[in-house]
């Protein structure tokens, strides 16, 4: 599931730069995934030691600073090999889920 995770992210972060709850936010949105906050942010850092991602502080006149994370080209490529190894394994899972159901 982290691996999933990983990607769910990263599609969310493809989309526009985000702060770790938005980030959180869109991940029950948009994947019906609800992890707890503290994964979200131990992913990201994670990911941003990978070279994955990128984070910059966004300083506001009112309201605490926040970092904003934002994808990089190691990023959108490892995304991609990712789908291409999930497609690969639908027909896996698909056989696994049939021959369950058939019991």
């Amino acid at each position: 599931m982290r691996g999933l995770l990983h990607a769910c992210i990263l599609c969310i972060i493809r989309e526009k730069p985000a702060y770790g709850s938005e980030i959180h936010q869109k991940l029950k949105e948009k994947f019906n995934i609800e992890p707890p906050k503290p994964l979200v942010y131990t992913l990201l850092r994670r990911m941003e030691r990978s070279g994955l991602i990128v984070s910059t502080w966004d300083i506001q006149e009112s309201g605490p600073a926040r970092r904003v994370y934002k994808i990089t080209e190691e990023g959108i490529e490892h995304l991609r090999n990712m789908a291409n190894r999930l497609k690969k394994i639908i027909p896996i899972i698909e056989s696994i889920i049939k021959s369950i159901e058939e019991s």
